[in-house]
């Protein structure tokens, strides 16, 4: 956790590098996601290792799982922005067919080579540029589900409006995203040198519910970047103007993007205003599994997904209609948002 004077001292170096850097204007899709060999960090249970329901990700990830299928229906699902195949891959064999949309071609290949890994035949991944239209006719789909990727598009309430646009009269939106209230309390700014050799910068304006991405690449190897700081007598995130002088004629390349984070107050007002008849903030699948999966006793934990499911299903119903307070304390993740439209 940063203290505040460490928060400033990012800040200073983000307002030091626009002044004296040349960033080029890019996406999250292109800076982030095209270059990660997994956006999950192999992380996703069946999709990374196998499932095993003893064991706390996977129990808490068949609620998750349970919940945006509950919500969003057993027809045609969308699933936005799926990253390595999260909620889609899962969601497969309880719906009719999945759609993936995701800004990032690498993303999409990754969750295609996931799919024919899995055997699954009724789900599919299309790239689509970062706020283009979606290529598809209006009321194509059942339901949406979408986790943590509408604050990664350039304009957040034009994407909720396009979702609205490709659902049916009744359909509904299952969505999971990043608040910035999660960051309150020493997280605002932050630094890191990353193993590839770069310096990323995260300038998060918590009230306003923007955050200023900056990406600076190097020929540099991490620890000549580190070097840098030492010769300075500051460590990481101090990035004073005299290591980033030092660093600038090192710099191949630099970019930098903004997200908007919606708070959940904003998508509970923003959801009816681009066309969905109904928003509500409620507790959700995961955070309910988690929760029973520690008061099980071993013995009670079945290790079979379909077990799981079996189990977790007619609570999951009853924990997504189950209203939330929009607000969450910081370091805590704000309620999931059923939207019908």
């Amino acid at each position: 956790m940063l203290t505040d004077d460490q928060s400033e001292v990012v800040r200073r170096a983000v307002e030091w590098i626009e002044a004296n850097v040349g960033l080029r204007p890019t996406t999250s899709a292109e800076a982030l996601y095209d270059q990660m060999e997994t956006q999950s960090g192999g992380n996703l249970p069946v999709i990374d290792y196998p499932f095993d329901g003893r064991k706390r990700p996977s129990f808490a990830g068949s609620g998750s799982i349970l919940d945006y299928t509950i919500v969003a229906g057993p027809g045609r699902v969308l699933d936005f922005g799926p990253g390595d195949g999260w909620p889609s891959l899962l969601m497969a064999p309880m719906v009719e067919e999945v759609v993936g949309i995701d800004g990032s071609r690498r993303r999409v290949d990754v969750c295609t080579q996931h799919a024919e890994r899995l055997g699954l035949t009724n789900v599919s991944f299309v790239h689509v540029r970062p706020g283009e239209p979606l290529p598809f006719e209006d009321g194509s789909f059942d339901g949406v589900t979408a986790g943590s990727s509408i604050e990664q598009t350039p304009d957040a309430k034009v994407t909720l409006r396009e979702l609205c646009r490709v659902l049916k009269p009744g359909g509904r939106l299952r969505m999971h995203y990043e608040s910035l209230s999660y960051y309150a309390g020493g997280h605002e700014c932050e630094l890191y040198v990353g193993e590839g050799g770069d310096l990323m910068l995260y300038d998060r304006h918590i009230e306003e519910e923007y955050v200023k991405h900056v990406d600076l690449i190097f020929d540099l190897s991490e620890r000549e970047i580190i070097e840098i700081f030492t010769r300075h007598g500051v460590e990481p995130p101090n990035a004073t103007p005299e290591v980033l002088a030092d660093l600038k004629p090192h710099i191949s390349e630099a970019v930098t993007w903004r997200t908007r984070h919606p708070s959940c107050r904003t998508l509970l007002r923003w959801l009816p205003e681009v066309g969905f008849s109904s928003a509500q903030a409620t507790y959700d699948g995961g955070w309910f599994a988690r929760r029973f999966f520690d008061a099980l006793p071993e013995t009670k934990r079945p290790r079979e997904m379909a077990a799981v499911d079996e189990m977790l299903r007619p609570l999951v119903e009853v924990v997504v209609t189950m209203e939330c307070p929009p607000v969450s304390q910081p370091g805590e993740w704000d309620p999931w948002v059923t939207a019908v439209k």
